[in-house]
């Protein structure tokens, strides 16, 4: 397949404004090592800023990217640096691109014995790719001859009971770790004591995944014990001490969904989950532990939930008598258990049932169910998140002439359509369904101003940007101050110098209004004067000597501005002023000599 189309104003539409500053210095300083495509996958290697390599993974489909990743440790929203070098790498030098066999094709004419010589030799290199073979293997051998889901097979969980004392001493060893700190010294460390509790945590989804409850109730039962018996002689004032409760509660939940246990067992352990939820409650904590609660007493046998399991779908859905505050929570965790064991038509009569038509619609199109699940999610759905989730499940069943109607209704609901209309714009633009996409990139500027969704609707305009560009500029000067960063930016990319003054003016961050006072310097020099003295009157005038350094900053700007506008002698005498007032302010006054030298 051939790579998409691209172009930098849709590339810098899913990066900040900063991520994609980074990543074209990146491409243009030949930081992009290799590109290589595998038929609709582009890998790439890109240089890091320690030169480390970073790999970039991008899939598509006919109609353009579906998704990205890079091994970077970037997590603010958007594209990293990394993937933005690769792609322009591969906008403006296609022939770079090295086009290579997929896998599946280049191992289709191999032997048996080519194959087992091959991974023979792969795992010896690679003794983690050795493990995980092995258990594929398992899993295979335990699929039911004339099967074609081995993934349906449970896998094998652990025969042996875990020894729960090393984790009861792991915690309780972390939990102490700050005793010999001075208290204003140890307030600093509680996050990370419990990112450390949090990473023994993180241990028990591969129990989980196994279905192996047991087990995984063994470890929760020793963080538990352990973290509510020491967690309050942590100054958890921040917030995070107690939000690991929460945690502790989704853990708790999802173990007991695949926790085969007797009656009695149910019993005993629902208690110990009262249990703790009294003792942290005189905290503050409330209601961490219902959710896994009902799900222990209830197991899967619980006669409502069987019926609804079976077909029988009524108003009480899978409860009896009202349901809980947490009826959701627990809906939400089954249906990931029944998709795990890939329980399609339970999790189908589970979703409709419980009034989760998400779910219910995107798994009628993963299905491959289409008709059914537009249908449905026309009707049902009721905000843009929903219909951009079914949209989303229509494409990665390549049902792209269903996903584009079903995004463009999308449009017409109340609630956020940023993600929805950026996500139509890029694929009907893949597609060349040009109209389309520029009604999205309007919608996607409205709702989320940007430079970058700015440049897209210009791209997609063509001859009517004259009028869109005049439409789209005044939506800008009408919009809240919180966007006054994307009306610096347009404002300035435009030119527009008095509308880029007038966002400033309203609300700015500091480094806004720097970039638009360097911006205006020779045509508004009066205007840069007010400002900048203004800013460096307010840390002058109180005494802010640990700010000092940013007033003569402003004052930089200040002198800027009167040569520009040939007032230098009234730059003097409001330099002797300051001297004059504020001579008292020694590091101040030191700090000043620099205008005296020049």
């Amino acid at each position: 397949m051939t790579i998409p189309a691209l172009s930098e104003a849709a590339i810098r539409g899913q990066a900040t404004a900063e991520s994609f500053r980074r990543g074209q210095n990146y491409y243009r300083q030949g930081y992009v090592v290799s590109l290589v495509q595998r038929g609709d996958a582009l890998q790439a290697e890109v240089e890091g800023s320690q030169y480390q390599p970073y790999r970039v993974r991008v899939d598509f489909d006919k109609g353009g990217i579906t998704g990205a990743s890079c091994t970077c440790p970037y997590d603010w929203g958007g594209w990293c640096k990394h993937i933005v070098a690769a792609l322009l790498a591969c906008l403006h030098e296609p022939e770079t691109i090295e086009r290579r066999p997929e896998f599946k094709d280049l191992l289709a004419d191999l032997s048996r014995e080519q194959l087992q010589s091959l991974l023979q030799h792969l795992t010896e290199r690679d003794p983690d790719l050795a493990d995980e073979i092995e258990s594929q293997v398992a899993l295979l051998q335990s699929t039911p001859a004339g099967s074609q889901t081995p993934q349906e097979a449970a896998p094998p969980s652990r025969r042996t009971t875990i020894d729960p004392q090393p984790i009861r001493r792991a915690v309780s060893a972390i939990l102490h770790s700050l005793d010999r700190m001075r208290a204003s010294e140890a307030y600093w460390h509680v996050g990370s004591v419990v990112d450390e509790v949090r990473q023994l945590l993180g241990q028990l989804q591969e129990f989980i995944e196994a279905g192996d409850g047991r087990n995984a109730f063994v470890i929760l039962e020793a963080i538990t014990d352990e973290y509510v018996a020491g967690w309050f002689y942590l100054d958890g004032s921040d917030g995070s001490t107690g939000e690991f409760f929460d945690e502790l509660g989704e853990a708790w939940l999802e173990a007991a969904l695949v926790a085969d246990l007797s009656i009695a067992e149910r019993e005993q352990w629902a208690q110990k989950l009262t249990r703790w939820q009294g003792e942290i409650s005189d905290y503050g904590v409330d209601d961490v532990f219902d959710a896994a609660q009902s799900a222990v007493l209830q197991g899967w046998d619980y006669p409502p939930l069987q019926r609804v399991l079976q077909g029988e779908i009524t108003g009480q859905g899978a409860w009896e008598g009202e349901a809980p505050w947490c009826a959701d929570e627990l809906t939400l965790a089954r249906l990931r258990v029944l998709e795990r064991e890939e329980r399609y038509q339970e999790y189908l009569y589970l979703a409709k049932a419980e009034g989760q038509l998400e779910q219910y619609v995107t798994m009628l199109a993963r299905l491959g169910r289409v008709q059914e699940a537009v249908d449905e999610g026309l009707q049902y759905l009721s905000t843009p998140g929903q219909i951009l989730a079914l949209a989303k499940a229509l494409r990665e069943r390549e049902e792209l002439a269903a996903a584009l109607p079903v995004a463009e209704h999308g449009l017409t609901l109340e609630g956020s359509k940023g993600p929805l209309a950026t996500w139509l714009c890029d694929l009907a633009s893949g597609i060349g369904e040009t109209e389309l996409a520029l009604k999205a990139a309007r919608v996607a500027f409205r709702a989320v101003p940007s430079l970058g969704a700015y440049l897209r609707v210009q791209e997609l305009a063509g001859e009517r940007w004259s009028e869109i560009r005049e439409e789209l500029l005044d939506h800008l000067r009408r919009v809240q101050s919180f966007y006054s960063g994307a009306q610096v930016d347009i404002f300035l990319h435009e030119g527009l110098l008095d509308d880029a003054i007038a966002a400033v003016e309203k609300w700015a961050s500091y480094d806004q209004l720097e970039r638009v006072m360097d911006a205006v310097v020779e045509y508004r020099p009066e205007w840069v004067i007010q400002a900048a003295r203004q800013q460096a009157e307010r840390i002058i005038e109180p005494g802010k000597a640990k700010h000092y350094h940013h007033a003569v900053s402003w004052l930089e700007r200040a002198r800027t501005a009167y040569q520009a506008a040939g007032r230098e002698a009234e730059w003097q005498a409001y330099l002797r002023e300051i001297r004059t007032r504020h001579g008292r302010k020694y590091k101040l006054m030191g700090m000043l000599e620099k205008f005296e030298r020049r």
